[in-house]
């Protein structure tokens, strides 16, 4: 199955999601899929992306500095959104951000392992 239609796939399975993806720990982003309304908030999703690699990045420094091994998962709530990220392997993670109104944790943090499941495969 295709990468793309996989991350489609978790957009549609959590209400109030706005964007699913694979990032690296190197910054960069491998893959992206955006709700189709995504591009109607006041949030610069496409710059999220960028910012969640950042942070497993950091995330998984700050882990082998103090020797606590690698970091599998991150949450990130802020006002406007609840961003998650859950490493796929050493390097990548599956991201996904829920819009935080609407947002259901549980849920949201099931799709997301489900997705990073599924993507491994395709690996």
């Amino acid at each position: 199955m295709n990468v793309n239609t996989i991350l489609n796939e978790a957009i549609a399975s959590v209400k109030g999601a706005q964007f699913a993806g694979i990032v690296g720990t190197d910054g960069l982003s491998v893959a992206m899929a955006y709700h189709p309304n995504a591009a109607e908030l006041d949030v610069d999703i496409e710059l999220a992306e960028l910012e969640l690699a950042d942070l497993t990045s950091r995330a998984a420094a700050a882990a082998n500095r103090i020797g606590a091994g690698y970091v599998r998962d991150l949450v990130l709530e802020t006002d406007a959104m609840l961003m998650l990220a859950t490493q796929i392997i050493p390097g990548y993670y599956g991201v996904l951000g829920v819009l935080s109104e609407i947002a259901n944790l549980g849920k949201a943090r099931f799709a997301l392992q489900a997705m990073v499941e599924r993507v491994r495969v395709e690996l």
